[in-house]
């Protein structure tokens, strides 16, 4: 498959790679020389100089041989423009364009056929749908959820208090007799797909598949026990925090916002009536007794500055705030998370690539997780009458090396489904929604085996 991506920034750059990984033939466009020198030096694709809404530049690109053209460049109106003359002057199945304003898509000109666009992403509202996402489900630990089933993946990560720590997953299913799969472990920057004698050591974070209730049982059996998330306070009233403050508000959470731009306090104040803005310094330590903020349940940090959310997180959990939720894009950042007690990190950059490969990968794809900046994804597929997996056992469908099936959604009459956690006898059936989880590298070769 080809792709071709105009703009290299964080999402552009970690787009590439992830779909190189997954050896895809991925075409970069980038108007800045510096940019384009370093992303040449840091990634195994042609890269093209050159602004992405210029035909010439396109046709350089090779787009008229492209399945699919993305526009994630830092401008709205670029990538418009962009997938506008791709639709024109090029026939490009999927067109795709990142889209930050508001406005653009509340006068519903998006949704004008004209311009050309398949797909609109916004990079804010998609970290705020994380985050959403992981309050609803206690703040412990990354969530993911699967469309029209109760099926999660969530990660643990092992401490030197954890009851998984220094057994094999054989042991761990003796232990914590509940229906479940561990799908993966990251350690050391490295992604394992487990079998029954791994063990589990210090300092992993393991990936676990089961349905709802069997998930929070598992929680609180390895020692995170849900609290009651009511008292909240946002950091930064950016548009990643107005949209947050928007849902807690709407689940008749109690909400503070920090803010330290005055004018920008005021229009917070205008739209949320019922929260208390402060204009303050989040970094000034003395606001979180002055404000009482270290006795709130949750505390999300959102502002522009990463290293801000991060060690505004850690001091909030210092002081004893139960659950944090810092805003970080960087790789560094998220690999150290989990040991400095954060609970969970969101990045909109990986809700951003989630986002977009859910109409990049072929098959019939439902959703798409990256995971661990793109060394794994899970992805859930619906099985056709025409599949060629219909029918068979997990164990005949020879899987590549580096994946599982972790779990199937089986929709029943009406409304209804089962959920199962699979076995080697299992079968897949036409109509399943089977839960997949796959090294990076791996990924073509799954798709091709759930291809239609």
């Amino acid at each position: 498959m080809k792709i071709v991506i105009s703009g290299s920034g964080e999402v552009g750059f970690h787009l590439a790679e992830q779909l190189v990984a997954s050896n895809q033939d991925v075409v970069l466009i980038e108007k800045n020389p510096a940019r384009a020198r370093f992303v040449n030096d840091h990634l195994d694709c042609l890269v093209i100089e050159g602004e992405g809404s210029n035909p010439e530049v396109l046709a350089e690109a090779g787009v008229a041989s492209a399945d699919t053209f993305i526009a994630v460049s830092n401008l709205d109106e670029v990538n418009i423009v962009s997938c506008l003359v791709v639709a024109t002057e090029f026939k490009v199945k999927t067109k795709i364009a990142r889209v930050r304003s508001l406005q653009y898509r509340r006068s519903g000109i998006l949704r004008n056929s004209l311009l050309g666009i398949d797909y609109v992403v916004n990079p804010e509202i998609e970290a705020a749908r994380a985050i959403m996402n992981v309050v609803v489900h206690g703040a412990t630990g990354e969530v993911l959820v699967f469309e029209g089933t109760d099926i999660q993946m969530r990660n643990i990560f092992v401490d030197k208090r954890s009851l998984m720590r220094g057994k094999t997953l054989r042991e761990i299913r003796q232990q914590l007799n509940y229906n479940f799969i561990i799908a993966g472990i990251i350690r050391d920057d490295e992604v394992i797909i487990p079998h029954g004698e791994t063990k589990i050591k210090e300092g992993d974070r393991v990936y676990v598949v089961s349905n709802k209730r069997n998930m929070e049982r598992l929680f609180t059996r390895t020692g995170h026990r849900r609290h009651n998330l009511h008292n909240v306070v946002v950091v930064g009233g950016g548009k990643i925090g107005s949209y947050v403050t928007e849902f807690l508000l709407s689940t008749g959470r109690q909400v503070k916002i920090v803010e330290r731009d005055y004018e920008h306090c005021k229009y917070l104040a205008e739209r949320f009536p019922e929260v208390l803005v402060i204009n303050e310094d989040i970094s000034d330590e003395k606001i979180f007794e002055d404000e009482q903020l270290h006795l709130s349940d949750l505390l999300v940090t959102t502002t522009a500055d990463e290293a801000l959310n991060m060690l505004t997180a850690i001091y909030a959990k210092s002081l004893g705030v139960k659950r944090v939720i810092p805003v970080v894009n960087k790789s560094s950042y998220l690999n150290i998370a989990d040991k400095l007690g954060i609970d969970v990190t969101v990045s909109p950059k990986a809700s951003s690539v989630s986002a977009i490969l859910k109409y990049v990968r072929r098959g019939n794809i439902k959703r798409v997780h990256s995971i661990f900046d793109g060394k794994a994804e899970a992805i859930e597929f619906a099985v056709s009458a025409e599949s060629r997996i219909a029918g068979k056992m997990v164990k005949e469908l020879q899987l590549p090396s580096g994946t599982l099936v972790v779990a199937v959604n089986r929709p029943l009459k009406g409304t209804q489904s089962k959920n199962f956690v699979p076995n080697g006898e299992f079968v897949i059936q036409a109509g399943d929604n089977v839960v997949t989880f796959a090294k990076a590298e791996q990924v073509d070769s799954l798709e091709e085996l759930f291809l239609s």
